[in-house]
């Protein structure tokens, strides 16, 4: 219940508490949010973090709370806010009482209480919310709580690592985890050595008092992407806090399940979605990043007797000025103008099946359509100059051979290149809304027939690229129906998987500095002091002769060997091994990479050819080590360097082509391990099993799909995965993945000495082996070691591991190594 405001417990940010679910299960709650810093490097507080935080706490704990979940009921929330001090108390007030401010000593007090209150169950339901600053070092992301830059000794005091962070309430004893940060994730302005500590601990949690050995379903989402801002609006909502807000309250909730549950998979592409209808003209989206693990109930959202339809354009730079018309049946007509300086879309709301048509006129000109039904949760219609192909009708089933009534959808997708796997697709009948929805593999390049029921479908597309499509079809008694999506166009035909995959970077904006915010937002991330002269002369004016463009920068690329924890390359560079540009527009490079090794990574053999061998990259003053994933007849690897790749990501991108398990290596990159698990599901996984039994031995795709049901926890994990996981690591002896995964198995699941013992055993052998073939192994090994219970043995391999893992690029499948400063 609410706390008095003279309660002792306020002054660890608690507001609720339910002594009756002390014990657990239970849901507990932790929201902060920073506005006023104390430094004056900040000229203006932000108000839309801490407005976003009373709006989530509102949710939980207001007049009309929105959460729900009868198995995990909240018992506990607390909360922190840095605002403006208003008369003698600098604390603000929160249900009629005070709540600490965010500095760094309170928010780690509060950060301990809420990780006890946590640890009284494994099934409690933790859930985290920042919003304030934040930004990024490399590969890492830290928030900046109220007193940060007020230490002219330390310059990351005040602020806290968040993979450091995740990192270790991994260990905490509550299972279901939901980590929300809500801050910009742009390059630091400080010069700190690659290596630094990215701020101080507020929290170090090891494996061995969880008491449990249920593996962790951690999720973890950030606003924004690495590199980028996150927008806010002044007094008002973050533009991810409106979004979660949205999606917790039913857009991501599944009618398919009595009272929508709202689970993290729905909510993220949910979140996603509605962050993309914010979309300024020349504007990237927002898009928000993150690791996941796992499934769970977060909430119950429940029916609604209304359906929510966003209603935006493909191009937002013609929203403004441009008359929209809205036929519903039923329902009739409704008009509306599109409004400037506001967000280009509408929402709408219709009764559960009401047909929506929209048309769009500017200045007298028919610029676009859109129609679809409405159906829960949530309808986006987008307008388009040119819509996506309709449906069609292809051919006719047979009645004779079948019982009942029947039809089909043939669901074809093209693209850029033929992947046999490359995406997944779900159907879910439209009149069917309590029955699971049929979960498929697509083909890219290809069509997968789906037999279903006659009537209305929605089909939901997810592919490798981060994309997720929508439509709703129907489909007549005996008919076979194409579904027709296609994949962006790739900038060159020597780009096809690269573009297929989401490996092909966008063009950065000309002005390398973050843009000011449009009139009414606000960004999360800090702006140099008013005193810093930002004034420069334009680099070419009218009247005088244009510059010459700026030289291309060569890109040199060296076969290197295998490469340890401290950065050392060993052995000779292999002569059968060469690199040489194949394709360069300039901006983009291709490096070939040819292979006249007949085997690499045989089975129990221990020769150079079955050492994870590096290629190393040089481009002006910057410098990346990339794997080389190579096996002949079956990965053909290249290197795609970026020569404008911004400072917080490596400018090499490994791209391994392979028709076969190339989508899973995409879904990886982007650690959807939900949809990567449901291509294993769809025939990878007993596929690579096949081929390991019949000696046709492919660690590569083996590794990779081992990290992918691990990842997700698999149901049939210890049934099909854990004996196989024994054999990556054992058959071969010189690629660190097998042994670093296993080491992550053993470490979930270890609750006695003698597990710990058995887990540390397989991370230090993959720690001796070298630097691994993909980027989680390298992730996995520095935090597996971090968990483990302390011992003088490990202090060394700890420190390395780390150091290396900050080196890697995460959002890559293989690693890429950043050398230099």
């Amino acid at each position: 219940m609410k706390l008095a405001g003279t309660d002792p417990d306020r002054n660890f940010g608690l507001v609720y508490r339910d002594d009756a679910l002390a014990a657990g299960p239970a849901t507990h709650v932790l929201i902060i949010g920073v506005g006023a810093y104390q430094s004056s490097r900040f000229k203006k507080p932000l108000t839309s973090t801490t407005f976003s935080a009373r709006a989530l706490a509102d949710w939980f704990v207001g007049d009309t709370p929105g959460f729900r979940n009868e198995a995990c009921p909240l018992g506990s929330l607390a909360l922190l806010l840095s605002e403006p001090a208003a008369g003698g108390d600098p604390r603000a007030t929160y249900a009629d009482g005070p709540v600490p401010r965010a500095s760094f000593a309170a928010s780690r007090e509060a950060v301990r209480a809420w990780v006890r209150r946590i640890n009284t169950h494994k099934d409690n339901l933790a859930i985290l919310y920042v919003a304030g600053h934040g930004e990024s070092l490399l590969s890492r992301t830290a928030f900046l709580l109220e007193d940060y830059a007020m230490d002219d000794l330390d310059a990351t005091a005040g602020m806290s690592e968040v993979e450091q962070f995740m990192s270790a309430l991994e260990n905490a004893k509550a299972v279901s985890q939901l980590l929300l940060f809500d801050c910009c994730r742009s390059a630091t302005n400080l010069a700190l050595p690659w290596n630094e500590p990215f701020g101080s601990k507020l929290i170090a949690l090891t494996r061995e008092n969880r008491g449990h050995d249920e593996p962790s379903k951690q999720w973890v989402i950030a606003a924004t992407a690495l590199g980028e801002v996150a927008g806010g609006r002044v007094n008002n909502t973050t533009l991810f806090a409106d979004a979660l807000l949205s999606a917790l309250g039913g857009v991501a909730g599944d009618p398919a399940e009595e009272d929508w549950p709202v689970r993290p998979g729905p909510l993220v592409d949910s979140i996603s979605r509605l962050l993309e209808l914010h979309r300024l003209p020349d504007e990237k989206p927002q898009t928000p990043g993150g690791r996941i693990s796992g499934t769970f109930e977060i909430s119950f959202a429940g029916e609604r007797a209304e359906i929510p339809v966003y209603i935006s354009m493909a191009e937002p730079e013609n929203w403004p000025e441009s008359d929209f018309t809205v036929t519903a049946v039923p329902g009739g007509e409704t008009a509306f103008e599109g409004a400037t300086g506001k967000p280009p879309f509408q929402l709408l709301k219709y009764p559960e099946a009401t047909a929506i048509n929209v048309s769009a006129r500017r200045f007298g000109a028919d610029i676009g359509r859109a129609k679809g039904k409405a159906r829960a949760p949530a309808v986006f219609l987008e307008i388009r100059h040119s819509a996506t192909p309709p449906p069609a009708v292809v051919e006719k089933l047979d009645p004779g051979r079948r019982a009942g009534p029947a039809a089909r959808l043939l669901i074809s997708l093209s693209g850029p290149v033929a992947i046999a796997a490359g995406a997944v697709a779900e159907i879910a009948g439209a009149n069917e809304a309590k029955k699971s929805p049929k979960q498929v593999v697509v083909a890219i390049g290809g069509a997968t027939p789906v037999d279903v029921g006659p009537g209305e479908h929605v089909v939901t597309l997810r592919t490798p690229d981060g994309r997720v499509e929508i439509q709703n079809v129907t489909v007549a008694k005996d008919e076979v129906l194409e579904v027709r999506f296609a994949m962006p166009a790739s900038p060159h035909e020597w780009l096809g998987l690269a573009t297929a995959t989401g490996a092909v970077p966008p063009s950065p904006p000309p002005d390398p500095s973050p843009p000011a915010p449009a009139p009414g937002l606000e960004s999360l991330r800090p702006r140099p002091s008013a005193d810093v002269d930002s004034s420069a002369p334009p680099l070419w004016q009218p009247g005088f002769p244009r510059p010459a463009p700026p030289p291309v920068i060569p890109v040199i690329a060296t076969i290197a060997g295998h490469v340890d924890y401290a950065l050392g390359l060993h052995a000779l560079a292999d002569p059968r091994l060469a690199a040489a540009i194949d394709n360069d527009d300039g901006r983009l490079a291709q490096v070939g990479l040819a292979d006249a090794a007949a085997h690499r990574f045989a089975p129990f053999e221990s020769s150079t050819d079955d050492r994870p061998v590096f290629v190393a990259i040089e481009a002006g003053p910057r410098r990346n080590l990339a794997v080389v994933p190579s096996i002949a007849g079956r990965w053909r690897p290249y290197v795609l360097v970026d020569r404008q790749a911004p400072r917080e990501k490596s400018m090499v991108t490994i791209i391994a082509e392979n028709s076969i398990w190339s989508g899973l290596i995409g879904f990886l990159a982007a650690r959807d391990a939900e949809a990567g698990s449901r291509l294993l599901a769809g025939g990878l996984q007993q596929a690579v099993i096949d081929a390991m039994q019949d000696k046709l031995a492919d660690p590569i795709a083996a590794l990779a799909a081992a990290l992918i049901a691990v990842s997700a926890s698999s149901p049939d994990l210890e049934r099909r995965w854990d004996p196989w996981l024994f054999n990556l690591a054992n058959w071969f002896p010189l690629i660190p993945d097998g042994p670093i995964i296993l080491g992550r198995r053993l470490l979930m699941r270890a609750s006695t000495a003698k597990q710990f013992e058995q887990a540390k055993a397989r991370f230090l052998e993959g720690f001796s082996r070298g630097a691994p073939l993909y980027s989680l192994s390298a992730d996995w090994l520095a935090r597996g070691l971090e968990s483990l219970p302390d011992e003088k043995a490990l202090e060394a391999p700890r420190r390395a591991a780390r150091a290396f893992a900050n080196r890697i690029d995460s959002t890559q499948a293989f690693t890429v190594i950043r050398l230099g400063a």
